[in-house]
């Protein structure tokens, strides 16, 4: 995180770019340049980690998020400082109740580190991350039905535009990115 928040946003942005990093949830769209299209100005954002792996068969994300939770809120953080939103949600399925209580373990303790909640590492920057808990839809893979499922309502895809980068989260800019694009992110910076 130090590194990152020694950087100005528009140079994560430009690292994350040059990196070559793609979705890795199926759309494969540049993460870079996704990060960017989220609406600037002094208004509420989110990140939010797409964490529903809802494809029969699929459980990489379970795996990541159960063995390196810590790397994933680290991830969340440089995106929720680069583009300036304070809050965080990871869009889980309800089943995996052991990357639930891993991730819950790893988010108590980010705080008591200091490395989530006001202020982190003395940067002025404020991040929170909230776990929210999904109903299993297979739909709600699909980041603006995911939204909606947060919202609490139905999990169908939204007409867009508007995207969610200008009208996300309780129609706020919004980034949706899925775990291990996430995970990515902190080694790209690093290296």
């Amino acid at each position: 995180l130090k590194k990152a928040f020694s950087m100005k946003p528009a140079e994560i942005i430009d690292v994350v770019k040059d990196s070559g990093l793609r979705g890795r949830g199926g759309a494969g769209f540049p993460a870079g340049m996704k990060w960017s299209f989220v609406a600037k100005g002094p208004m509420q954002k989110y990140v939010i980690c797409n964490a529903d792996e809802g494809e029969p068969g699929t459980f990489k994300d379970r795996i990541l998020m159960e063995e390196n939770p810590q790397l994933l809120l680290e991830g969340m953080a440089i995106c929720g400082f680069t583009i300036d939103a304070t809050i965080g949600y990871i869009y889980v399925r309800g089943e995996y109740r052991r990357s639930i209580e891993r991730l819950q373990k790893a988010i108590d303790q980010a705080r008591e580190k200091g490395l989530l909640g006001k202020n982190i590492l003395g940067s002025g920057f404020d991040f929170e991350v909230y776990i929210k808990e999904g109903g299993g839809a297979y739909v709600c893979g699909e980041e603006t039905s995911l939204i909606n499922s947060m919202e609490g309502l139905r999990g169908y895809p939204r007409f867009k535009p508007p995207f969610p980068g200008a009208a996300g989260f309780m129609s706020l800019p919004s980034n949706v990115n899925n775990v291990e694009t996430l995970m990515s992110v902190p080694m790209i910076i690093e290296k």
